[in-house]
């Protein structure tokens, strides 16, 4: 049986993961970008779920935003 949390978690789209660890982080869209080597429209889009960064960028996105790949791809918090 899955937590509350984890329950939750299925429904949060990256998007929604990106943009809460983007504001955690107190990054804006712009400096996120400037730190991925991306555009900011490229940001806004991974955010509002039309598009998605490929791989290699979402490790490094995951390393700047102080998660793990799983936790951003799927919401699923890996056991420590």
């Amino acid at each position: 049986m899955l937590s509350e949390f984890e329950q939750e978690a299925c429904f949060v789209s990256i998007g929604e993961r990106i943009t809460e660890l983007r504001k955690k982080a107190d990054l804006s869209q712009g400096q996120l970008a400037s730190l991925l080597e991306v555009s900011r429209q490229a940001v806004s889009k991974w955010e509002n779920d039309t598009s998605s960064p490929d791989t290699l960028r979402l490790i490094r996105l995951a390393d700047v935003l102080s998660t793990d790949v799983e936790y951003l791809a799927t919401g699923k918090v890996s056991p420590k």
